[in-house]
């Protein structure tokens, strides 16, 4: 089987291409435009994948490597993904999460038909939710420009099922955290500042409430999807390990040498969502369940960014 991976140098999916290379015999193709958030150093060397360097806006690359890769599987992730930067300048998340999102999928539906294309998506589409998870009939409330744009993403991707019965499935994704992210996010954040002893900055009281996933599980979940989920299905993908900001950094602090002295609060983000919380029963039916608890997977993280200060120095 022929797996066709957009994003494939960034945080997410190269774990994905790695772990596919260890525990399946898939042949791999990839794509990846090689941002900030991506590095070749994540891609690993390996008969079995192949990677075009390359941007999913470009509707002439992306239709030539359908042309000649003729995938059997797609799972798109490549996009622009930090909140903080779409409140600064949405234009790169409208161009790269919607119109790349377009091109993949009219690609998918005039140059090669596979047999799943998987649109991994976040659970910030649902917008926040006080008490209680939202489920996959819920509907999408986005609240700032990166959700806005993933939510768009979204439902191109139904619609382009609907209408032309090309065969997407949609995930929705709680937090997720392991080796290769960049250091613009919490967790990553939080341990190579441990490591360089430099001041861990929190939004507002840092009383945010988020769920967080080890990025296996997550590869473990869209195995699952590509072994047994129904086109037309949307699934969200979690883990019940839900926690304030302030916790899980309090937490990495007293397990991995920092001191919470390291903790500065500093000014709240604009329209900063309080409390994310998504069910998963629906992928669980596939079988799927997580494999790493929280503490962890935490001691797996900082170990790699220990390990590598090539990642984020």
């Amino acid at each position: 089987m022929k797996i066709l991976i957009t994003g494939s140098a960034g945080f997410i999916f190269s774990n994905f291409v790695i772990y596919a290379l260890q525990h399946t015999d898939w042949d791999l193709v990839s794509i990846d435009k090689l941002t900030y958030a991506g590095s070749l150093l994540n891609v690993p060397q390996n008969k079995r994948h192949k990677l075009y360097i390359g941007d999913v806006c470009d509707y002439h690359f992306v239709s030539k490597v359908f042309e000649i890769e003729k995938p059997d599987i797609v799972i798109h992730g490549a996009a622009e993904s930090f909140v903080d930067k779409s409140i600064e300048n949405s234009c790169e998340f409208i161009t790269t999460n919607v119109a790349g999102t377009h091109n993949m999928l009219e690609a998918a539906l005039n140059i090669h038909t596979p047999q799943k294309f998987i649109n991994f998506s976040t659970d910030e589409c649902y917008g926040q939710i006080l008490k209680g998870s939202f489920t996959e009939k819920d509907r999408l409330d986005p609240r700032n420009p990166y959700s806005a744009s993933k939510a768009s993403a979204d439902l191109l991707g139904q619609s382009y099922f609907t209408t032309h019965g090309l065969p997407i499935i949609t995930t929705r994704c709680c937090n997720v955290f392991g080796a290769r992210q960049n250091k613009e996010k919490l967790i990553p954040k939080c341990i190579v500042n441990i490591l360089d002893n430099q001041k861990i900055p929190i939004y507002g009281a840092g009383q945010q409430i988020r769920e967080w996933i080890y990025v296996k599980d997550v590869f473990y979940a869209i195995r699952h999807i590509i072994d047994a989920a129904a086109v037309g299905e949307i699934y969200n993908i979690s883990s019940g390990f839900e926690t304030k900001n302030i916790d899980i950094v309090n937490l990495i602090c007293d397990n991995f040498a920092g001191s919470r002295d390291l903790v500065e609060f500093v000014e709240d983000r604009k329209g900063h969502d309080f409390r994310y919380a998504i069910d998963s029963s629906k992928l669980k039916k596939l079988g799927w369940n997580i494999q790493y608890n929280l503490e962890s997977a935490l001691l797996h993280t900082a170990n790699w960014y220990r390990a590598n200060p090539w990642s984020w120095r």
